[in-house]
């Protein structure tokens, strides 16, 4: 059997497998989420380039990037105590309390850094002087709010194993994002209040949608009382701060390359980088998304944690390792679209994202295990110092290598997670069946 007909085996087996293996199913789900997510995302700043003016462009992008520093703070840590809680949860009522207590939590904290957010950006930049217009705080607040909101759910639908309602909440809000902006344009002024309104919008609608499907699933609403709240989000304190750290390390740096790359070299190179590291965004989230289905597998049946590692690393294998191949073989013609020099400017960063993916990938999964065993800290000091490292490494080596510098330092940094997993993993440093720690209302 030659390689193309094993390729074409793997590819059968993994179809065939894909109605009875929960694993498999919400994977492709939220791979296929980020993939809808990108595209509709591209067609919504190719409208508003189009429809608006450069200015209004780069400042409303500037915007909505800051909101999403805001959600990724807000809800990273919450969502994962979230996936790790409500498959424990034996009634409606107890599964409604860990809801609404964990969707508390993040619009607190959403607002907390909303805020922090309206009036730090006009003293970095008097661009951002409209913040504080009453008229933009009530619809970044609308909209930081939604897309926390959103995300608390989608966390919700991948606890309970059902992430193709992620898919079609966050399609909902892709889709209408683009619809509203072309609307807004047509009858309305053409300012960067009319691109968040767009996008504040967008996310409404989609907490609306996601609301009406957590509903169906459970078949019943239960409010909460205050008092309730208070007390289950301090037993969940110590899981969520965990999480956190281990949410922040994994999502951040990415979020902030842009800007070291900018502050180090130029806006020239950080376009060189941004579509490279953008273009290469589909190895890079095949292996978060099967971790965060192995998250909540590992919740459901922590008995099986070891065979369905095992089944999560045989996905991405099958996976990744095609997508791979393709991006070494047709990259360069890939960059080559975007323009005169950037083939020649960064296929050598291509090369290195390609071969990160396989670290990346391993570290992915040894951190989603070590959340199901419930071992925070030594997770949160693995993504944090990979995270941190890798930001460390790229500012210092960003003036010698130029953008290639951040391949070097993300491929160090996963290879150096890898070592430790590695190390750990030889000590016998897992537990073949992790227990569920007690939790109020279970």
């Amino acid at each position: 059997m030659n390689a193309r007909d094993k390729a074409r085996l793997s590819v059968a087996s993994l179809l065939a497998r894909y109605r009875s293996d929960s694993l498999l199913r919400n994977s492709l789900f939220l791979i296929a989420t980020t993939i809808v997510n990108s595209g509709f995302g591209y067609l919504f700043w190719v409208a508003v380039a189009r429809l608006f003016s450069p200015r209004t462009v780069g400042l409303g992008s500037a915007i909505i990037a800051a909101t999403t520093i805001v959600t990724l703070l807000a809800q990273v840590g919450v969502g994962a105590t979230l996936i790790q809680v409500l498959p424990q949860q034996k009634s409606p009522s107890a599964w409604w309390l860990s809801l609404w207590t964990v969707g508390a939590t993040a619009t607190v904290a959403c607002l907390a850094f909303g805020l922090a957010a309206v009036l730090l950006l006009p003293a970095v930049s008097r661009e951002f002087a409209d913040l504080g217009n009453p008229t933009y705080v009530a619809v970044l607040a609308l909209g930081t709010v939604g897309s926390t909101a959103g995300a608390v759910l989608d966390s919700a639908f991948v606890a309970e194993r059902a992430a193709g309602k992620v898919l079609w909440r966050n399609a909902v809000v892709a889709v209408g994002k683009v619809v509203a902006v072309l609307l807004i344009a047509l009858v309305a002024t053409r300012t960067v209040l009319g691109v968040l309104d767009a996008w504040a919008l967008a996310a409404a609608l989609g907490v609306g949608v996601g609301g009406v499907m957590v509903m169906r699933m459970v078949d019943s609403l239960h409010g909460a009382a205050l008092l309730p709240l208070f007390r289950l989000a301090r037993e969940f304190a110590s899981g969520t701060a965990g999480n956190q750290f281990i949410g922040i390390g994994g999502a951040l740096p990415p979020l902030l390359l842009p800007l070291l790359v900018t502050a180090r070299l130029s806006a020239q190179q950080n376009a060189y980088f941004y579509t490279t590291w953008m273009m290469c965004a589909i190895l890079l989230v095949v292996s978060p998304a099967i971790a965060r289905s192995l998250f909540a597998e590992g919740v459901h049946s922590p008995s099986e944690l070891r065979a369905t590692t095992r089944s999560a690393l045989g996905i991405l294998g099958v996976l990744l390792l095609p997508s791979m191949v393709a991006f070494l073989l047709l990259g360069g013609a890939m960059l080559s679209t975007f323009g005169p020099g950037y083939e020649s400017q960064a296929s050598g960063l291509l090369t290195l994202i390609v071969f990160s993916a396989v670290p990346d990938a391993i570290t992915n999964v040894y951190v989603a295990r070590l959340q199901v065993e419930r071992k925070f800290a030594r997770a949160a000091f693995l993504n944090m110092t990979m995270g941190i490292g890798t930001l460390v490494l790229s500012w210092v080596l960003l003036p010698v290598l130029g953008i290639t510098a951040v391949g070097w330092a993300w491929l160090g940094m996963q290879c150096g997670g890898c070592l430790i997993a590695g190390v750990h993993l030889a000590r016998g440093g897992t537990n073949a069946t992790p227990q569920r720690a007690p939790l109020a209302g279970c």
